[in-house]
């Protein structure tokens, strides 16, 4: 108990110097000014390519903005997307706050690797917010997944120092874009999938048990970079993206989605930033230690605070299926095979799996033990 109170201390310690700005190391990393309290626009919109390609736009009003946080959303707007050629085309409002669309070239632009865009939001009031134009790269295919479990001592709920267990993953992807000789600058998004096998009822004679298939993002708070531009590798073997712990997840089966993508530079540099404040503060409930401008600007008031980064981006996804005989541990369930008769099940999903967030009983194509 002493050790966690001491922890707490420690951590109070470290806010009180990034909000008083008095920790030194943070003199090394060069962010934009102190936060402000005015209301501001956070605009994040990705351009995909695909078949079709897709554009899909958050706008929210925020007093600050590290990059993840939530704000109102913003409806009275109306938003275009343009090519470097000028072709412009409207962006319609999906629900509040969010615009989405698909460009399959029918709507008069085409989305192609190695032309630029940007994006164009007109308030109600007559402000006109521009994006910088972002170049669309191709990304090189991903090569292998791969994992390996670490036990390390942790604190748990009641003080105690316990040996716990993570898993963590790795990527081998090549850096440089086929036929071009340059190199890639990569973002990674990554997503789990369980398996959820419901509990039984003592007694039924006739279960009518149902198989669930639980999606998750994970580690959203950190983003996850490389900027192959400044490497001297051709090659990433074992670059480490992420690890969680070794729970129930694992218990009957889990796959790893990476979804590897192409971005600018100025992308990167707008996330590392962000990366940056997650290291510092510990996570994005935090207070940050500074506000982060991303690629957008007011183009009648250029000082005004704009957050948040329009990119566009080529993707390529790869999977990585975990069966629960290659773990090598004893996973504990978070719910038991069968529920004893007169009891209470410990979750109520553990006897309606549809009840979990992102939950569904529809098997994914890509799903194979």
């Amino acid at each position: 108990r002493n050790l966690m109170i001491r922890m707490k201390q420690i951590r109070i310690a470290i806010a009180v110097l990034l909000l008083t700005g008095l920790w030194s190391c943070l003199s090394q990393i060069d962010l934009p000014a102190p936060a402000t309290d005015a209301d501001n626009l956070a605009i994040t919109a990705t351009l995909r390519l695909g078949s079709p390609s897709t554009i899909v736009v958050d706008i929210t009003k925020v007093n600050n903005f590290s990059g993840f946080n939530a704000g109102l959303p913003v409806n009275d707007v109306t938003v275009e997307l343009r090519d470097e050629s000028g072709v412009q085309v409207f962006i319609p409002p999906l629900f509040s706050g969010r615009f989405e669309s698909v460009l399959d070239g029918s709507n008069g632009i085409s989305i192609e690797s190695g032309k630029s865009y940007q994006l164009i939001v007109t308030t109600a009031q007559g402000a006109i917010y521009t994006s910088s134009l972002e170049r669309l790269t191709a990304v090189p295919d991903p090569s292998d997944l791969s994992f390996e479990i670490e036990t390390r001592a942790a604190i748990n709920e009641s003080g105690n120092i316990v040996d716990e267990d993570f898993i963590r993953f790795f990527i081998d992807t090549p850096l440089e874009i086929a036929g071009t000789g340059d190199k890639a600058v990569l973002k990674w998004d990554v997503e789990g999938v369980y398996k959820f096998v419901e509990s039984v009822p003592e007694n039924v004679q006739v279960p009518n048990q149902k198989t669930c298939y639980v999606s998750q993002d994970l580690q959203l708070e950190r983003p996850l970079v490389f900027n192959g531009k400044e490497s001297g590798k051709d090659f990433l073997t074992q670059q480490f993206l992420i690890e969680e712990l070794l729970d129930h997840r694992f218990k009957q089966g889990f796959y790893l989605i990476v979804n590897q993508q192409s971005i600018t530079e100025r992308a990167y540099e707008y996330w590392e930033n962000i990366r940056k404040i997650v290291d510092i503060s510990g996570n994005f409930f935090d207070e940050p230690p500074g506000k982060i401008r991303g690629n957008f600007t007011n183009i009648d008031d250029p000082s005004e605070d704009v957050f948040g980064y329009f990119s566009a981006i080529e993707e390529k996804t790869i999977r990585f299926y975990i069966a629960p005989s290659a773990i090598g541990r004893n996973i504990f369930p978070i719910c038991p095979s069968i529920i004893p008769s007169g009891t209470d099940p410990p979750h109520i999903f553990c006897l309606d799996c549809v009840r979990l967030n992102n939950s569904t009983t529809i098997k994914p194509d890509y799903w194979v033990e």
